[in-house]
């Protein structure tokens, strides 16, 4: 305690009083506020220490609201990346090839489910998060992805994808050819019988022309005739082993009409005479199985009527039995039972692709056939019913064979070469070069007989000779590229039977069979190209259509139309919607540094997305294009397709894709990472934080106990020398004396 030991130290006591009513008030603000200093000047050497602190706090609080807008925004981005996983997904299982469903339920349904898939798709890849649109890189501020409907059928003049897709789809197929159904060996006849005197006529591969047989009539006392009918025709009795005297044979057979009936017939050895009369009856033995098997069919006729009303034959006897043709196509019979007579006619009627039905006439003639009759067209009756009916075979493919049969062969044209080499097939890209349709890849062969080389370039060309007949089983392979950049195979396999598409007959000679070869070679490449190669141009359009940059390749037509079109016209000189505005980028930059955040002094994260990304473009492609394929029923050609555009689609959607740069596994991949780092960052931060704030708090606060404490002291103190001081300055010697 200050008191002077002065007898009068008045002005002292109260320069002490003073000074401490100013400690009063310090301790009493410090109490109220909590901090030690009203000013820096105050804080004394603390002051630096308080600034420095309170600028790295200010820093940190700005790292964290970074680090908390950068999550707002990666929990968008999750919930987008986990849709857009379960999307690709759903597309990958969504069908399988081959597998079209019950009624063909998953086939007709494809078409709009991933209608639905893509439209979905394009809503995710426009995301926004108040007002910043996610997926289009630096550009926040607008919709990087046009809308379904822009995209597929475009806007005002500007053509949409199904428009490319349309216009590509024309120029990889090329124009129709000018083939007829001869030219591609049809239609299909087929000689049957023991005495070769029964004709079938298939429509076998005629429906992919749009022809169709509708009727046949002519039925006399000579000839038969029957269908057209999808069910076994011109029953024909087939004898492998001869049968010995009194061999017994049963036949069960079904008529058409679903009755049944049972025949029994007996063998006879000659000379006796069979008694057709007797029970069971009787047929003779001949010098040929032919003989005998025409003897057995012959009773069967006497006794059952026409074979052709029969569709099923069972017999007891397996060296003895009852074949029909039947391709599951409809076809018609003909059958004669004797030469015909002069003059007789038949007639085959066949409708066309527009509905319009030609009736083909077919007239006997005894003398030789005129050439300038067309309808009736004459076929010269023979010596015997096998040269008979191998004229009227042949007037029938004259005059059916000369239908029109356009072919899609991919912008590749395939003939055989003239004599002497008439035993080669040279199959070659079109001339002037183009970039459409197929190009040629590699051939070979498993037979010794068959020759095939191929000569490179633009156009590049195949040739396969054949120097003599192969054996059956035996196969020629041409390796196609596709418009998308995949590759099919065409297998044509060598048949001594009726062959189907991607057969060829063994002919009598290999100028025949190079006949056979060509006709099936045109056939398959037409059956590709109305598959396959469809399925490939429409991934190619997607390629075409949705580019890096968003501008679309388009073709040039300034030659005329697509299916002409040899290469793409300039950038931007057709009006096209571009399907992507946002930003584009450059070859190899990372597009997670299209939107950057710094979450620490030492970290700055990336989250951004581009809509154009590998992955994220892939996926939009693959939904286009499958979007863009109906699957009819009625459609021939809508099975193959199916399984061709689902193959294409399993492979751009597979798990093997996951680990591709870019890919839509691997963006959502690198968000997680960002995410982890700014959580890293924020909780390194917060601890950061925790100690500064504990430090200013020792610079700049006081303990309040202690100032508590402090003021009552100082309080103490004060009114002591107040007392003091006001005792002091009454002393006098009055008061002394008093």
């Amino acid at each position: 305690m200050l008191i002077n030991k002065s007898m009068y130290p008045v002005k002292a006591g109260y320069s002490a009083i003073s000074t401490m009513q100013g400690q009063l008030g310090k301790l009493q603000t410090q109490l109220g506020s909590g901090d030690k200093a009203q000013t820096l000047a105050e804080m004394g050497f603390d002051r630096t220490v308080s600034l420095a602190t309170r600028n790295r706090l200010t820093k940190l609080d700005s790292f964290a609201a970074n680090i908390d807008t950068v999550n707002l925004r990666l929990n968008f981005l999750d919930q987008g990346f986990t849709s857009l996983a379960k999307l690709k997904s759903e597309t990958r299982t969504s069908a399988t090839p081959t597998s079209y469903g019950e009624n063909n339920l998953t086939m007709v349904s494809l078409q709009k489910d991933s209608q639905n898939r893509l439209s979905q798709l394009l809503e995710t890849l426009n995301l926004s998060v108040a007002g910043r649109y996610l997926m289009g890189g630096n550009q926040t501020d607008k919709a990087p992805v046009a809308t379904y409907d822009q995209i597929m059928y475009g806007e005002g003049t500007a053509d949409g994808y199904l428009k490319v897709a349309e216009e590509r789809r024309k120029a990889d197929l090329g124009a129709d050819s000018s083939d007829t159904l001869d030219n591609v060996g049809l239609p299909r006849t087929t000689v049957l019988g023991p005495w070769k005197n029964k004709l079938v006529i298939s429509s076998a591969e005629f429906e992919r022309f749009g022809y169709k047989i509708t009727s046949i009539s002519g039925n006399s006392a000579t000839t038969q005739t029957s269908g057209p009918t999808a069910e076994p025709l011109a029953p024909t009795v087939q004898v492998s082993t001869q049968p010995a005297d009194g061999d017994v044979v049963t036949f069960n057979m079904t008529r058409r009409d679903g009755t049944t009936q049972t025949f029994t017939a007996k063998a006879v050895a000659p000379p006796a005479v069979p008694d057709t009369s007797a029970t069971p009856p009787e047929y003779s033995i001949g010098a040929t199985l032919e003989d005998t098997a025409g003897n057995l069919e012959n009773l069967m006729g006497q006794k059952l009527g026409n074979l052709e009303n029969f569709k099923i034959f069972t017999s007891s006897d397996a060296d003895v039995k009852v074949i029909s043709y039947s391709d599951g196509m409809d076809s018609v019979s003909i059958k004669f039972d004797k030469q015909p007579a002069d003059g007789e006619t038949l007639t085959i009627g066949i409708k066309d692709r527009n509905g319009v039905t030609t009736d083909f006439q077919f007239k006997a003639v005894t003398g030789t056939p005129d050439p300038l009759a067309t309808n009736p067209r004459e076929y010269q009756i023979g010596v015997n019913r096998e040269e008979t009916l191998k004229n009227l075979k042949g007037a029938i493919e004259t005059s059916v064979g000369g239908l029109d049969a356009p072919l899609k062969t991919g912008r590749l044209t395939a003939g055989t070469m003239a004599a002497p080499n008439d035993t080669t097939v040279r199959l070659e890209e079109q001339s002037p070069p183009t970039i459409f349709g197929y190009k040629l890849a590699s051939a070979s062969t498993t037979s010794s007989k068959i020759n095939v080389s191929a000569v490179a370039g633009n156009p590049a060309n195949m040739s396969v000779e054949f120097m003599g007949n192969p054996r059956a089983g035996e196969s020629v392979t041409i390796n196609l590229k596709m418009p998308d950049g995949t590759s099919t195979p065409i297998v044509l396999q060598a048949v001594d039977r009726e062959p189907v598409t991607g057969q060829f007959v063994i002919g009598a000679t290999p100028e025949e069979t190079t006949a056979n070869f060509e006709a099936a070679l045109k056939l398959k490449l037409d059956q590709t190209s109305k598959t396959e190669l469809v399925s490939a141009s429409s991934y190619a359009a997607a390629d075409d259509f949705f580019t890096t940059d968003g501008v679309a390749r388009r073709l040039d037509l300034s030659g005329g139309d697509p299916e002409t079109a040899t290469v793409f016209a300039a950038p931007n000189t057709r009006e096209t919607v571009k399907w992507y505005v946002g930003e584009i980028g450059t070859a190899g930059d990372n597009p997670r540094l299209s939107a950057t955040a710094q979450v620490d002094d030492s970290t700055k994260v990336g989250y951004g997305v581009r809509a154009n990304e590998t992955g994220l473009r892939e996926l939009v492609k693959t939904l286009a294009a499958m979007s863009s394929q109906e699957y009819d029923i009625n459609d021939t050609t809508s099975k193959a397709r199916f399984s061709a555009m689902v193959e294409r689609q399993m492979a751009t959607t597979s798990s093997s894709t996951a680990t591709a740069k870019g890919s839509i596994e691997q963006i959502g991949l690198e968000l997680g990472v960002v995410r982890a780092t700014t959580g890293g960052a924020s909780e390194r931060n917060t601890a950061a934080s925790g100690q500064l704030e504990t430090l200013l708090s020792q610079v700049e606060t006081v303990s309040m106990e202690e100032t508590v404490m402090q003021l009552l002291a100082l309080k103490t103190r004060l009114e002591a020398s107040y007392q003091t001081t006001a005792t002091v300055a009454n002393l006098s010697l009055v008061n002394y004396l008093k």
